[in-house]
């Protein structure tokens, strides 16, 4: 139900989505009734796969609960999990890309969010000197690799990111395979709750009677909206 990962069915298909050229809207065909998948098609496809009874939407922390107790054995989750879900599951641990889903009879790779993290110094602080130390012991090649190993978080740091150590990380291997599929976040504010309200709909797997296309509409429209007063 989040639009962090709600964005993996639509990513794919052909059809558009971004941030306007203001930064602050968004574009979107998502409810699209022409081409080869049209909005609806994602939709079932999405319902059908929520209708299964091994299928189960939860939050991070429903997640990692489920891992640690068995529940879960399998499921869509980040790097920031990779280490607690090794030290649960131990030799049963692995990590791989997005699969592909079925929809309007094809095989549609799952797609991505992708992001970064940046560390700036404050060129007017009163101890940039400092805070350029700091900075440095954070993004030096010893931390990156000890954040490495201790996180199983991909390192920044150039040294740190060619050693060899990062290929045995099966989590950091599964984001680099999927990066191809991949898309800047860059969105507006308004794609966030609009994707949760479809998400959690999605979730249920059924549309509470609701017109297939309506629900389509209804997402684009809150998708698309202003959100400046």
């Amino acid at each position: 139900s989040s639009g962090w990962y709600l964005y993996a069915f639509f990513g794919n298909t052909g059809l558009d989505f971004g941030v306007n050229d203001d930064g602050v809207t968004n574009h979107c065909d998502w409810n699209t009734t022409e081409g080869a998948i049209r909005g609806v098609d994602i939709e079932e496809a999405m319902l059908a796969i929520a209708a299964n009874p091994a299928f189960a939407s939860c939050t991070d922390t429903d997640f990692m609960a489920g891992v640690e107790d068995g529940s879960v054995v399998a499921g869509v989750s980040g790097v920031w999990n990779a280490s607690e879900i090794k030290q649960a599951w131990g030799e049963d641990y692995g990590a791989a890309k997005l699969p592909t889903y079925t929809c309007a009879g094809q095989q549609v790779q799952m797609s991505s969010f992708t992001g970064y993290k940046m560390m700036g110094v404050n060129a007017y602080s009163e101890h940039k000197e400092w805070a350029l130390k700091l900075a440095d012991w954070f993004t030096n090649e010893d931390n990156q690799m000890l954040r490495l190993e201790e996180r199983d978080q991909g390192p920044s740091n150039i040294n740190a990111a060619a050693s060899e150590q990062v290929k045995k990380v099966p989590a950091i291997q599964a984001v680099i395979d999927q990066a191809q599929y991949g898309k800047l976040q860059r969105v507006g504010n308004s794609f966030w709750d609009a994707a949760t309200e479809y998400g959690n709909l999605m979730a249920t797997g059924n549309t509470a009677g609701a017109d297939p296309q309506e629900v389509m509409d209804t997402l684009v429209s809150g998708i698309t909206q202003s959100t400046v007063q």
